[in-house]
């Protein structure tokens, strides 16, 4: 939520800055100049006693250090995670795009449509943070969400439209990202989390660097950048029925768990 609401501001701010130039808006990033000192001089530093508290092991630590982490349990979530990061970034990265082919070209219109679909994914990180659902159960909705988005802007016959789809996919997107980060976690234990929020983080990003590769080689295969989010559509919708049998086909011996903990 946090990292969405900035991007929001910033969105808005970065359209604003558009107009005086395309170069404009990256000079925000000049801001890390100020940061860097000021990180240093303010942030608190472990006392020596602490550092030695922190590198010493604990008595129950040595069978811990001597297991391996356990990569297959995340990689599946990882996996699906680089798939949802493509699905997450494409209206960030190609709303412009799709605006510009409907007439719109003013950086700052731009920057405030972007911003109102990202409004739509804090929203959706609330709503998964508020609802007590089973994060593997929200996967075929959040991803049938995205296709759905993907499905108006294909045939948005105006700005207005399109901008609905993006608000629509975004709004599974918001869930979608909590959702396989929580699922990823669960299947790991605490002593190797840290690791595996390093390997979920690095398969969300490898999903964003991919991100506009595939559309621009899906663009290139059906002619418009227009078809090619309909080809992610349809690849969403895909993977929200995939998601969707696997949960109905696991769900009767989950449902089972509880009844021999309770005979017992």
């Amino acid at each position: 939520m946090c990292a969405s609401i900035s991007a929001t501001a910033f969105f808005v701010l970065g359209g604003a800055a558009g107009s005086a130039g395309w170069r404009t808006p990256f000079w925000a990033y000049a801001v890390s100049l100020l940061l860097a000192p000021a990180m240093a001089a303010f942030l608190p530093r472990p006392r020596p006693a602490d550092r030695n508290a922190a590198t010493s092991p604990a008595p129950t630590a040595g069978p811990t250090a001597a297991r391996s982490f356990p990569w297959r349990s995340p990689a599946g979530t990882c996996a699906l995670t680089v798939f949802g990061a493509v699905l997450f970034h494409t209206v960030q990265v190609e709303m412009a795009f799709l605006l510009d082919d409907m007439g719109v070209t003013d950086p700052g219109t731009i920057g405030l449509a972007i911003a109102v679909s990202s409004v739509a994914t804090v929203i959706g990180a609330g709503v998964f943070s508020k609802v007590a659902r089973d994060p593997a159960a929200w996967l075929p909705l959040v991803f049938a969400l995205c296709a759905l988005g993907f499905a108006v802007i294909w045939f948005a016959p105006n700005p207005v439209v399109l901008v609905a789809g993006a608000v629509i996919n975004c709004f599974g997107g918001g869930i979608m990202l909590p959702s396989l980060l929580t699922l990823a976690m669960s299947k790991l234990d605490h002593a190797d989390r840290g690791r595996g929020t390093g390997l979920w983080t690095g398969s969300f990003f490898a999903g964003q660097f991919i991100c506009p590769l595939i559309v621009l080689a899906f663009t290139s295969a059906v002619g418009s950048l227009t078809n090619a989010v309909g080809l992610l559509a349809v690849a969403g919708a895909i993977a929200a029925a995939g998601l969707d049998l696997s949960a109905r086909r696991r769900r009767p011996g989950a449902a089972l768990e509880p009844v021999e903990q309770t005979a017992s």
